[in-house]
């Protein structure tokens, strides 16, 4: 059997042991352990296999990792977004769908604060589902928003799928940065959009607020994260700290500013950093599997195989990554989105690159693919996270679909940036 074949095989190997439940990172890691031990002597396998967890772990790009979940944490425990979400609410609340509307916008603006899509649903879900459902709103619309909401925060930097996938495929983090902000606030400004027809179609989704449905007490913490914002991002434009360093800058000021907020003492704090490290490890056990994979890969040739096919059949470039978002979306159906990127990222990267794509916008549309696998039926990890914030009487299927309008959202900006890549790659081509 060549070693084409045997990465063939291990590659299906590991998605069955996904699909089976077995953990990603466990998954990923053996299959590429026991692949290579009939590639390579057993003590150089050895050598391999343990030498590429620390070469990732040791990674100073993925120091941002950590820093960046911390800022969120600490964000949302201290209920810094708050009062922008009420300042947004009360902004909109006259517009067809305005609550559903500031809750996008208020998901938005908490992602760029946090990188976790499943801590954004959370936190604009807290705030949002009941103020939604006092106000008479469709159930499914209610959660549904929440549940999309939170992906934004996978393409609003500062995003950790971005950092993880800059750090795969050896791009910059702040080039990729630059480049998710724009399709970040399309997709936003999408769904705010179909929200706004759809309400203003069918009146009875979302009736209009009184004005008794929101305060009017605004503080200080209004411009909490607005401020961690042009912190993080202008000092990585200015080139005053790194990507890293601009985590560690934006965890400090949060932590400063969460010590101003009543009741938030040293035990929250604490919870805070508890959440963001047990996060982390999550992260970086799939992805050290996921980096011993792409090693693996290499060895089997299997990339370089690819892309000597496409070449052959002279299959178009765009129909290429066009065909391969049915890829993303059939193992999104079933398996993590995280592991599906980082598990297609092995395989599918070098045949971009071989194919003269720019590795900076497929990062963009790699986690495009994400957000959609986050919300897709069965697993949608983001519509779990609506549930665990919504009341018993709004099951799954009814968010399910709420979200499915959102799809169509999402197919809309994706075939923008299909067909104007230079969206994607204006921003940091005249930032950077």
């Amino acid at each position: 059997m060549s070693p084409v074949d045997q990465g063939g095989i291990a590659l299906l190997v590991a998605i069955v042991l996904i699909v089976l439940r077995v953990p990603v990172g466990i998954a990923l890691g053996l299959v590429a352990f026991v692949g290579a031990t009939a590639l390579l002597p057993f003590s150089a396998v050895v050598s391999l296999m343990t030498r590429v967890p620390y070469e990732f772990t040791a990674s100073w790009e993925f120091s941002a990792v950590p820093l960046f979940l911390a800022m969120g944490a600490i964000v949302f425990h201290a209920g810094l977004a708050d009062e922008l979400f009420g300042l947004v609410q009360r902004l909109v609340r006259r517009l067809p769908g305005g609550l559903a509307v500031a809750t996008n916008l208020a998901g938005a603006a908490f992602g760029a604060a946090s990188g976790s899509s499943l801590a954004t649903t959370a936190a604009v879900g807290r705030l949002a589902i009941p103020q939604m459902l006092r106000s008479g709103y469709q159930p499914g619309l209610a959660a549904g928003v929440c549940a999309c909401a939170g992906t934004l925060a996978a393409l609003i930097p500062p995003s950790i799928p971005l950092i993880v996938y800059a750090i795969l495929a050896e791009q910059s983090i702040a080039r990729l940065f630059f480049a998710g902000i724009v399709p970040g606030l399309l997709t936003a400004f999408a769904y705010a959009a179909m929200i706004l027809i759809r309400c203003r179609l069918n009146p009875s989704l979302a009736p209009t607020a009184r004005s008794e449905d929101t305060q009017t007490k605004t503080s200080w913490t209004v411009i909490a994260l607005p401020l961690l914002a042009v912190i993080v991002l202008g000092g990585i434009y200015a080139g005053i700290f790194s990507p890293g360093e601009a985590g560690a800058v934006g965890a400090g000021v949060a932590a400063l500013l969460a010590l101003l907020q009543p009741g938030f003492g040293p035990r929250r704090l604490f919870d805070a950093l508890r959440e963001a490290a047990k996060t982390t490890a999550a992260i970086l056990f799939v992805a050290i599997g996921a980096f011993m994979l792409t090693r693996y890969m290499a060895l089997t040739g299997l990339p370089a195989t690819l892309a000597d096919l496409v070449e052959h059949w002279s299959v178009s470039p765009m129909l290429l990554i066009v065909g391969s978002a049915a890829l993303f979306v059939l193992l999104g159906m079933f398996l993590d989105p995280f592991g599906v990127m980082l598990l297609s990222v092995a395989v599918l990267l070098p045949v971009f690159e071989r194919l003269g794509f720019d590795l900076v916008w497929v990062g963009i549309i790699i986690v495009k693919y994400i957000e959609i696998g986050l919300i897709t039926p069965p697993v949608g990890l983001n519509v779990f996270a609506a549930k665990s914030v919504s009341p018993p009487e709004i099951t799954l299927p009814v968010i399910f679909r709420g979200v499915a309008w959102f799809l169509v959202a999402e197919a809309f900006v994706l075939a923008i940036l299909f067909a104007f890549p230079a969206v994607t790659l204006w921003l940091p081509n005249t930032l950077l």
